[in-house]
């Protein structure tokens, strides 16, 4: 069968993370952001104009991104071919591992897809900050229309200042249906998980991986896809704070054009019409 890529842009810029930062000198310079979404633009034309681009929401900047100027890019995406989807870094939410407030989550993710839809723009894919997730955020989805999921790092187990953020320890390296009482299983949800491409400890992961380890996994992952009865769909991360310099847009565009040897990108929204086809064809 064949590979398909998502490239994904979590919306994160560099000041979110400067905890030390008071909270109104962690929002993001406007112009300086959308300066950057711009050139996301540009490298996505070697995708075909097929991007991802994960609008940020968090405490920091709850309304921000509805200014005219951002909601104009946002149909710009659409209209070049792209998608838009929800990114929440609400990271206090989470303790051992387990979802503390489904209530808060499900604010903070209607407080980016209630005002979008209104101005046309369509949302169907989700993505936790630190790729955070547990099963108690599947009926989140369900209930938002979020039927894609692009949290999933197979094997990653990861810790912050005590407490466990995200744990996709034996989750699948394709995508699945996500179990209702274990997210890392497959189900019978309405939520489908699109994992980050992964062999072993190497990923489509850009900011992180030298070009040699994506060119491996793509190599990899085209070759098992050959051999698959069913067709392989992953994702390509890059952060939004990635498209700062010359050197590091190349970087992207370099990781593209790899995957582009390998298999074919495609949106979200043709990922999920690819999913459906091929259950009803097994059903």
């Amino acid at each position: 069968m064949k590979l398909y890529f998502i490239f994904t842009i979590d919306g994160d810029w560099d000041e979110y993370f400067s905890t030390e930062l008071p909270r109104r000198k962690r929002r993001p310079d406007r112009k300086g952001l959308l300066w950057l979404i711009k050139k996301e633009l540009k490298a996505a034309r070697f995708a075909g104009g097929k991007f991802l681009h994960f609008i940020h929401t968090s405490p920091v900047t709850r309304q921000y991104f509805f200014q005219p100027d951002f909601i104009d890019i946002w149909k710009k995406i659409e209209k070049t071919g792209g998608s838009v989807g929800v990114h929440c870094h609400e990271e206090g939410l989470f303790d051992r591992g387990g979802l503390k407030d489904p209530v808060m989550l499900e604010r903070s993710v209607r407080s980016l897809t209630g005002p979008l839809r209104e101005k046309g723009i369509t949302l169907i894919s989700y993505r936790g900050g630190y790729l955070a997730f547990c099963e108690k955020v599947i009926p989140i989805l369900e209930r938002n229309g979020l039927f894609l999921d692009f949290s999933c790092s197979p094997g990653r187990y990861l810790h912050y200042k005590g407490r466990l953020i995200a744990d996709w320890r034996g989750a699948p390296k394709n995508y699945y249906r996500m179990c209702y009482e274990d997210h890392r299983k497959e189900g019978k949800s309405n939520v489908v998980t699109i994992p980050l491409g992964k062999i072993r400890k190497r990923a489509l992961y850009i900011d992180i991986m030298p070009l040699t380890d994506i060119w491996m996994v793509a190599r990899h992952l085209a070759g098992k896809g050959k051999n698959s009865k069913g067709n392989i769909i992953v994702s390509l991360l890059t952060h939004t704070y990635e498209f700062s310099s010359v050197w590091k847009r190349l970087r992207i565009v370099l990781a593209i054009l790899i995957c582009r040897c390998y298999g074919k990108f495609v949106t979200d929204k043709e990922a999920l019409t690819l999913i459906r086809t091929e259950e009803r064809n097994k059903s």
